[in-house]
């Protein structure tokens, strides 16, 4: 689909669930800020190469002794996600339609922006959700800063040290249908945001103008004040094409986190689908820009005449927003990571939701090898983001699918909840698992196939959440809601814990956790961060924990 239906709908959901409650008072810091303290986790991607690499104190001899240092619940809400930043005193989170500054050692809290925009004519709240919170360090003569984005496309700069709005600015074009949910990156004074289209799902209920309107877009942006410097449009504006009865060209939403190559002079992006025809050259692609400019440098593309969104899924009267044949939903989610071979040369690897992993040279993009390794579908192949190391590309495939459009009520619809249903089950040859694949040739170094018990019966673990690497430590989390850790080198099992439980948090207040799904888990000095909580698809069944609303933070002792 696009970043997959799953990212979308639950978004959505919690922006009208965070309006049902409000927070219980947080135990208040008695310390100040220190925006000078060391950063131990940033965004998305963890860096401007989206490697997911992150050094730490966690190694495969320690992370067996692992324990909950505390977790801290989102109230209101029915989902948990969006990456931390993470510094040596404080970790900066999006929690419902807030961002929260707290104490990263005890969970004490600093301070909490609200994102709320009332007059936005929309059900639910403004929430920063999705969009991963990422830290910007101060300079001689400018403050600390953090961002993140909302439901609706306005991107927020907020003071690091006292939570104070510095600059507030709507960066899509169409208000009512961009959105951010990727995190942004930020290089040598620009900040680049990835925008992405709400139609891949609001064709269903839209079914009175032509499919579809909107794509996607890259802005760079000036970090301290929100000006556009340039923008990439991922096409022409959509015109009405009264043969076929569509609009066009659209879709090739960004989802992922942009890398910086900095040596080519490039900013590097993965594309989504086309949500009707005419299909672009440009669609499930992965895309070289001039860094300065947005100039197109390169394009490689996976999947051709891909064109795909929800209106497919949907039973018949529903559907006529689907363009047929309908394409496999096969776009780049995952962000690109730039890794240094053996050797000491660059290759860009990506990951699609058809299921194969790409190697590519950087200057030209140009396929050095690709690996099969999914069924691939909307839900399958490989969905949130890989990891790599020295030696290896670690991938999670998911291969699983949701049938037909299912509670189709009138406020399901508006609020963009419940729309899909909730019988999940795998693609025709499916092969969900943990992969690990060389570097410099994409040979297979090991595989893991796990399963889990429901209700008696063995089901397959799925892994869909992007997959983070910290020494010789493999981190994933699972939809059923346990997050695992593995050694590298040979894929052994080294650490398990099961987050779909229910929890009293730092501040005394109930939650749960559920499916794990989106960032993954974050390792962070002693620490590991793990967001728990994914209201999409009909909750609890067999192969996923369902809603939850719990960051969990690990330590070593």
């Amino acid at each position: 689909m696009t970043f997959c239906l799953s990212r979308l709908l639950t978004m959505a959901c919690v922006a009208t669930a965070a309006l049902a409650a409000g927070h219980a008072q947080a135990a208040k810091c008695t310390d100040t800020i220190n925006t000078s303290s060391a950063l131990l986790s940033n965004g998305f991607a963890f860096n401007t190469a989206n490697t997911r690499n992150q050094a730490s104190s966690i190694n495969s001899s320690n992370v067996a002794s692992l324990t909950l240092a505390y977790t801290h619940v989102a109230e209101g809400t029915i989902e948990k996600k969006g990456a931390p930043a993470v510094t040596q005193q404080t970790v900066y989170f999006s929690e419902g339609r807030d961002i929260v500054a707290a104490n990263r050692v005890g969970g004490c809290e600093y301070w909490r922006y609200s994102g709320l925009d009332k007059t936005t004519p929309f059900i639910g709240s403004n929430a920063i959700r999705s969009s991963s919170v990422y830290f910007l360090p101060g300079t001689l003569f400018r403050p600390a800063m953090v961002y993140g984005g909302d439901f609706y496309g306005n991107f927020y700069g907020v003071n690091a040290k006292t939570g104070a709005l510095v600059w507030k600015a709507f960066v899509g074009t169409d208000a009512g249908r961009h959105f951010i949910t990727g995190s942004p990156q930020a290089y040598n004074g620009t900040l680049f945001i990835p925008v992405a289209t709400k139609e891949v799902i609001t064709t269903v209920v839209d079914l009175l103008t032509a499919c579809c309107f909107t794509h996607g877009l890259l802005q760079a942006v000036d970090p301290y004040t929100g000006k556009v410097k340039w923008t990439y449009h991922t096409s022409a504006d959509a015109k009405y094409n009264p043969n076929t009865g569509t609009r066009g060209p659209n879709g090739m939403s960004l989802w992922g986190t942009p890398m910086i190559d900095a040596a080519n002079g490039s900013i590097i992006i993965g594309t989504g689908q086309n949500l009707s025809l005419p299909a672009t050259t440009n669609s499930d692609s992965i895309i070289a820009l001039n860094i300065n400019t947005g100039a197109v440098k390169w394009v490689y593309q996976s999947t051709a005449g891909d064109a795909w969104n929800a209106a497919c899924q949907a039973p018949s009267g529903l559907d006529s927003h689907c363009s047929r044949p309908e394409g496999g939903d096969f776009d780049f989610g995952a962000p690109p990571i730039l890794a240094t071979l053996p050797n000491g040369s660059k290759a860009i690897i990506a990951g699609a939701k058809n299921g194969a992993v790409y190697s590519l040279n950087p200057k030209t993009g140009t396929l050095n090898w690709t690996r099969r390794l999914g069924a691939g579908g909307s839900l399958g192949g490989i969905h949130w983001g890989m990891a790599v190391d020295t030696k290896n590309v670690y991938a999670a495939v998911t291969d699983i699918w949701v049938n037909k459009i299912q509670r189709l009520s009138i406020a399901d619809l508006l609020a963009l909840q419940g729309a899909i249903g909730d019988n999940m089950g795998p693609v025709p040859n499916a092969k969900p698992g943990l992969y690990a694949l060389d570097l410099s040739t994409g040979n297979l170094v090991w595989e893991k196939h796990l399963t889990h018990d429901y209700q008696g019966t063995p089901y397959a673990t799925l892994f869909s959440a992007a997959l983070s690497v910290t020494n010789d430590v493999l981190l994933a989390g699972s939809l059923n809601g346990e997050v695992k850790a593995f050694r590298t080198s040979n894929g052994e099992e080294l650490w398990s814990y099961n987050t779909a439980v229910g929890v009293i948090d730092v501040n005394g207040v109930a939650g749960k956790g559920g499916t794990i799904d989106s960032v993954g888990a974050v390792p962070a000095g002693k620490d590991l961060f793990v967001n728990s909580g994914y209201g999409s698809f009909g909750g609890l069944n067999p192969w996923q924990a369902g809603e939850g609303n719990a960051l969990f933070v690990f330590r070593l002792p």
